[in-house]
């Protein structure tokens, strides 16, 4: 993620901006706001060389080429050179940039923007840095999350986790991870970046990503279900996801003293359950054998024994998969041959052949009560692994 000028633009301080030159350059990225005051004349030339960190939104008035416009160009130049990436004015002294000045920007795709007496500067710098800071503490939790899903994090890693995301956070946390149909993640970032929570949602929630899923952190001071319910709702609408089709995983409820990672874990593997039995909400504590799945499922155990029980059925003889998609139709029918049969669009016999032939090829000493135990595990583990 990073804060580009188009991005800025969508700011509400920022609304009434007007793009006079370089639009093709909306996409550069932003990290801070400077302000361009005297560097430009005679008695600021030492300071000059070295006046802008980069990577900048530069405002200023240009009150340093009043009497010389021709300055304008070569203010425009030395911000390139700099690696200011933006510059906005306030039309003070300047109703209109000089052409060449115009021109030169446009060639360079170096946006310069117009606004005006009502923005000021000390109000735009505020916007941008929170903008910027919101966007560092997302990118800093995505790398969490993705963590938090490899391993279990220690009482203080998870403190210390929950405090990058929010320090605000109440004691009392659930989590949930969404899935928008049809949604990348680079615009979820966007929508992230461009959402208007109040304060008071803010201060009791925290919303992330990771990849193509959304994670919301809710928060209270004493669980309440109908108050996380009407928490998720605002979530929603201050982010734009009404209305839209998703799928998602919540958590159990995180008491006070307890880490977050596992809830993370619980809200991911669930919502990829969610996809797996085609319904838009599942909740952890409903996910019946999941549960005994989900908390290894950040270890190599879990996927080992997958691999080692369907083995047999990835040999050459099976090579059109016939027998595994029968293994997988039936798992998710929960063992009912009838309706494996219709999801396979085959006789009922026919399945019946087919799982005598999986029970002899995988689990022969078993009894059928032992091997349908042994493949759902082996399964439903493989449908959570290769779950987009």
């Amino acid at each position: 993620m990073a804060v580009t000028i188009k991005d800025l633009l969508n700011l509400e301080i920022m609304q009434n901006f007007k793009i006079v030159a370089g639009e093709k350059g909306l996409n550069r990225a932003v990290t801070a706001t400077e302000i361009l005051d005297f560097e430009f004349m005679q008695e600021g030339e030492e300071y000059r060389a070295n006046s802008f960190e980069g990577n900048s939104l530069v405002l200023s008035s240009l009150l340093f080429a009043k009497d010389d416009p021709a300055l304008v160009l070569v203010t425009i130049k030395k911000l390139i050179s700099q690696n200011v990436q933006v510059l906005a004015y306030k039309p003070v002294f300047f109703k209109e940039l000089p052409a060449e000045a115009l021109a030169y920007a446009d060639e360079r795709n170096f946006p310069i923007l117009e606004f005006s007496h009502d923005e000021y500067f000390e109000d735009i710098i505020f916007s941008v840095k929170n903008l910027v800071e919101r966007d560092d503490i997302v990118l800093q939790a995505e790398a969490l999350f993705s963590d938090m899903l490899l391993r279990e994090f220690s009482a203080e890693e998870a403190e210390c986790a929950q405090e990058k995301m929010s320090s605000q956070l109440r004691p009392v946390r659930l989590v949930l991870c969404v899935k928008i149909k049809e949604i990348a993640g680079t615009q979820i970032s966007d929508m992230i970046k461009r959402a208007k929570p109040d304060q008071k949602l803010r201060s009791k929630t925290f919303i992330g990503k990771l990849g193509n899923r959304f994670f919301v952190i809710l928060s209270q001071d004493e669980e309440n279900p109908s108050r996380f319910k009407a928490q998720f709702d605002d979530v929603l609408i201050a982010y734009g996801l009404i209305g839209r089709e998703m799928t998602v995983g919540v958590s159990a409820v995180v008491p006070t003293g307890e880490n977050i990672d596992k809830a993370v874990r619980q809200a991911f593997w669930t919502e990829k359950i969610a996809e797996i039995e085609k319904v838009p909400v599942k909740y952890y504590e409903k996910t019946g054998i999941y549960r005994l799945i989900i908390p290894g499922m950040h270890t190599k155990s879990m996927a080992a024994y997958m691999e080692d029980y369907l083995a047999p059925l990835f040999e050459e003889e099976d090579k059109d998969g016939e027998l595994f998609r029968t293994a997988v139709e039936y798992i998710l029918a929960k063992g009912d041959t009838i309706e494996t049969a219709e999801r396979l669009y085959c006789h009922k016999n026919t399945i019946r052949y087919r799982i005598g032939k999986l029970q002899e090829k995988l689990d022969s000493e078993s009894n059928e009560k032992e091997f349908y135990q042994n493949l759902a595990a082996a399964i439903k583990i493989y449908l959570l692994i290769n779950q987009d």
